[in-house]
């Protein structure tokens, strides 16, 4: 999904870390603080649902620190949930918006899922950003097979108001906890017949965590921009700083495919949470007929089948590509999952941040239906 893009008209708001807001009567033993930095991220990293663009690593690099806030809402001396929020604010009118990307993050790594403390979560930022602070408060919830329903169903009960749904929602979820003989079993006959055919080609593959295996993979991806003439929109440039994370969790991992002694395709993966994520991929002009694509991701469901702790391989989008959608897809197989990215929910407390907030979200819509049209 493409992020909301800030223009000179908005700003960052700048809070105290110190503050403490005034938290419900139902989560009347929760405080709220305000982590910063790599304090943050060590404090996400104990999540299951933590994922880099809920790191601040991440969100520093795409906004700029100015327009990121780290709230964490403690019970005790247990953080039990949190975000990393991008603020953007409209000095003149006195509003802003305030967006919680994939978050917030509730699912404690050791502990049994609830809903509940979620709803509770909710209710404080929506106290905190929207009612307080006189945000227009965007939460955008996560593809989630297994609590994606009761995310939403809890927005709504709380007031917050969908958006329009994304172009292309669909999420693509690889089982990796499946043996090598059932994940290759699920895989559709096509992808399996296309598997077969790369695994006669001896790669070399290797992952990498290093300096040398960034700038291999960062020359690889601009090769292939200039090669396809293609205009890049994603946020490759923050991998150079989630690379030197100081929270180790949040390096992603760098996948390298040589045939023949030279590069010939390459990945990047996060792998913070429980569900491993496909952040970026790059290919040379032998790729496709080597069917590289089918060998590299097979490589990486096998490593990550190795961590207990990852569940899913989450493929990504498909972008309104239809070809990439079948590769997808084939690679789900049976016993996968094509999961559905809710779409935004707003909550704003005044006439005029919802005013705001509305006319800036058809904007952004708009401006994405443009670039669609213009990249097809």
């Amino acid at each position: 999904m493409t992020a909301l893009t800030s223009n000179t008209t908005l700003t960052a708001l700048h809070v105290p870390s110190s503050h403490l807001a005034q938290p419900s009567q139902a989560a009347d033993r929760i405080k709220i603080t305000f982590p910063v930095g790599a304090e943050w991220d060590e404090i996400a990293s104990q999540f299951d649902d933590a994922l880099h663009e809920q790191s601040h690593c991440f969100n520093a690099a795409r906004w700029g620190e100015e327009h990121v806030e780290n709230i964490a809402f403690k019970q005790g001396s247990t953080v039990i949930g949190g975000a990393s929020m991008i603020l953007l604010k409209a000095s003149i009118i006195g509003t802003g918006i305030a967006i919680a990307k994939w978050g917030p993050l509730w699912r404690k790594t050791g502990e049994t899922p609830d809903l509940s403390r979620l709803s509770e979560i909710f209710q404080l930022l929506k106290q905190e950003y929207a009612e307080r602070r006189g945000f227009y408060l965007t939460i955008m919830p996560p593809a989630d097979p297994e609590y994606g329903s009761g995310i939403t169903n809890r927005l709504e009960h709380l007031g917050f108001i969908q958006g329009s749904p994304l172009p292309a929602p669909e999420r693509y979820l690889v089982d990796v906890s499946l043996n090598e003989a059932e994940l290759r079993q699920s895989l559709s006959q096509k992808w399996r017949y296309n598997l077969k055919k790369s695994e006669r080609h001896n790669f070399e593959i290797s992952f990498s965590e290093n300096q040398e295996g960034f700038e291999a993979f960062i020359s690889l991806y601009e090769a292939m921009l200039e090669r396809k003439q293609f205009n890049d929109t994603s946020a490759i440039r923050t991998l150079k700083r989630l690379m030197r994370s100081e929270t180790p969790a949040f390096r992603p991992r760098i996948v390298l495919m040589s045939h023949e002694g030279s590069l010939t395709a390459g990945a990047v993966v996060d792998l913070s949470g429980d569900q491993a994520v496909y952040l970026y991929g790059a290919t040379d002009d032998r790729a496709l007929k080597l069917n590289a694509g089918y060998a590299l991701h097979w490589f990486i469901a096998s490593f990550l089948r190795n961590r207990r702790e990852i569940r899913r391989y989450d493929l990504g989008g498909n972008d309104l590509d239809g070809g990439l959608h079948q590769f997808k897809k084939g690679f789900v197989g049976k016993r996968g999952t094509i999961c559905e990215t809710p779409p935004n929910y707003h909550y704003g407390a005044s006439l005029k941040a919802r005013l705001f907030g509305k006319t800036v979200f058809m904007l952004r819509d708009l401006k994405q239906a443009i670039m669609r049209k213009l990249h097809s």
